[in-house]
């Protein structure tokens, strides 16, 4: 006779099953969720490891470029310590000869770079995005070569080497080419804007990510050996190189596929063969079409817009560099003589790094999935978001006199990260899908014009106040950030009015169409059936019938390619 204990124990074990059930079950849903993610995986590990070692790399590199700068107009000075600078006059004058040379490397990478930057972005949407990407690699990892040859006390190059190799660079697109050309890619595989942002904005958090412990890594080896950290270094670039060529086909994507196979349809023209002999017309016609690509007349201020978001994604490209891997915000932080100095030194800048690239990761994976996600708030919202997350940023480092209010000013950026993803989304909405990857190049000649910017207009202000006030350049990029809040503004009240959100319907199959014809077809017309004296239903006549497919057709588009109107209005900016 079964008694109440064993039927409790019963209800326990199969209670205890069920839980482990329930455990495993969820154990199998997050092992596949992983393995899709991986599966899925395109440019994310090229953006890391090239960031990794990139971060890495320069903060082991900062201290050691300041010394060799000193030691250049020091060295026959018993006076002067370049190891350890007590002197503020000396300090201030080695900070000004470091930007110098900060300029000249920028002047001799940036000419290059422009026209390298327009060639290759018509040449990925054309043919793929894999060359660029290689190119891009290889271009940092000529240049920081250069810069291990330079700082080795075996070898100590001159200084003068690390421009000629910025020229060379400068041909290869350098670092500012391979997330765009990475970005191009995510555009050429995902057609839908809000998961083009999404994608975008983990793309952008893995490039954070990979920050987070590149700025960790050189604080915790603070004392190894700048050859050794620049061997590291390339290393990461190698492995980003062997990948690319191993995950990233070299072929167009979708978009260029399918207009190759319009034109293909109308010209009967299949040949996809590059004689030698048009190399240079082949050349200079994608040189031809991204110039185009920024200058032709475009519907309504959409030509506008997309010149305002590229200004905006430069100013917040240089305040990424300007505050976390210049030449200024090492001179800024390594100060020891003058007032208020927090002198720092390569272990105080990559912890406090790191800490910020993990705050900008949480807040970009955040912002997008609650201003996105939940509150659905339009990308140029979100870009105007970024910018006062940043603006905040960048007015407390300015006034920052302790280490603390530097980590207070890293967590007012918490949103800083927002503007890249969002504006990625916003362009895919204003250009053609073959125009895609030239109006990113025209982000990257903006990251090329930012870079001289830095190394010009930031250099200049920043020698000119560093005696009475160093903190004045980081007030004067909040100015300027908020100059371009305005001007993004503009550009959302103006893209509502016409219509840049408003999403068009997929154009119906016309063969489709031509199917139905004579057919009554799947469509379900509202009429209703009459009721007879005698209580019972009567069905709709074919008069019924013709006169709802009339009221119909005057409702609808029959083969759904007309566009919204409102888009044709506007003039031409």
């Amino acid at each position: 006779m079964e008694t109440a204990e064993d039927g409790n124990s019963d209800e326990i074990k199969s209670s205890d099953e069920a839980d482990k059930s329930g455990i495993i079950d969820y154990l199998k849903k997050v092992l596949l969720l992983i393995k899709f993610c991986l599966s899925n995986l395109t440019v994310e590990p090229i953006i890391f490891l090239v960031y990794l070692g990139w971060v890495f790399g320069n903060t082991i590199q900062s201290p050691g470029l300041y010394r060799r700068v000193c030691q250049i107009y020091y060295s026959d000075n018993p006076y002067v310590n370049c190891y350890h600078l007590d002197n503020d006059d000396i300090e201030d004058k080695v900070q000004a000869r470091a930007v110098e040379w900060s300029l000249y490397n920028a002047i001799g990478y940036l000419l290059p770079a422009i026209f390298a930057d327009t060639i290759l972005g018509a040449f990925g949407d054309k043919y793929g995005r894999q060359i660029n990407i290689l190119l891009g690699i290889f271009g940092i990892a000529i240049s920081e070569f250069s810069y291990m040859l330079t700082l080795s006390h075996s070898v100590a190059s001159p200084y003068w080497t690390t421009t000629l190799t910025g020229v060379v660079s400068g041909f290869t697109g350098y670092l500012a080419l391979v997330p765009v050309s990475c970005n191009a890619y995510l555009a050429d595989i995902t057609e839908d804007s809000d998961l083009l942002t999404i994608r975008s904005g983990i793309f952008s958090a893995a490039q954070t990510f990979a920050s987070v412990i590149g700025g960790f890594a050189a604080a915790l080896v603070n004392g190894i050996i700048i050859a050794v950290a620049v061997d590291i270094e390339l290393f990461c670039y190698l492995l980003a190189f062997i990948y690319t060529i191993w995950r990233i086909p070299q072929k167009p994507g979708i978009r260029e596929l399918e207009r190759r196979q319009r034109v293909n349809t109308l010209t009967s023209n299949n040949s996809m063969v590059l004689s030698p002999k048009t190399f240079f017309v082949e050349l200079f016609q994608l040189l031809m079409a991204g110039i185009k690509t920024y200058t032709r007349p475009r519907i309504g201020h959409r030509r506008a817009f997309m010149f305002l978001t590229a200004v905006t994604l430069m100013l917040t490209y240089t305040t990424f560099v300007e505050t976390r891997m210049s030449t200024v915000i090492n001179s800024y932080v390594f100060r020891r003589a003058g007032e208020n100095s927090l002198n720092w030194d390569s272990a105080d800048l990559g912890y406090w790094n790191g800490t910020g690239f993990l705050i900008l990761i949480f807040g970009t994976l955040f912002g997008l999935f609650l201003f996105k996600k939940v509150l659905h708030f339009k990308e140029t919202t979100i870009i105007m978001i970024g910018l006062l997350s940043s603006s905040a940023r960048t007015a407390i480092i300015g006034f920052a006199s302790q280490d603390w209010e530097m980590y207070v000013a890293n967590v007012a950026g918490l949103f800083a990260g927002l503007v890249q993803p969002a504006t990625v989304s916003f362009i895919v909405q204003i250009v053609p899908n073959e125009e895609v990857g030239r109006a990113f190049s025209l982000f990257g000649i903006g990251g090329d014009f930012a870079f001289i910017l830095t190394n010009v207009v930031y250099s200049l202000i920043y020698r000119a106040t560093v005696s009475f006030f160093p903190g004045f350049l980081f007030l004067f990029i909040t100015f300027v950030q908020m100059l371009s809040f305005l001007s993004i503004l503009w550009v959302h009240i103006m893209a509502i009015k016409e219509g840049v959100y408003v999403k068009e319907e997929k154009p119906r199959d016309i063969r489709n169409a031509i199917s139905e014809i004579g057919s009554e077809g799947t469509r379900e017309f509202p009429i209703k059936a009459k009721r007879k004296k005698d209580g019972t239903l009567e069905p709709p006549s074919i008069y019924d019938f013709a006169v709802e497919r009339g009221r119909l057709r005057d409702q609808e588009e029959i083969w759904g390619s007309f566009r919204d109107m409102r888009e044709h209005r506007g003039s031409f900016y």
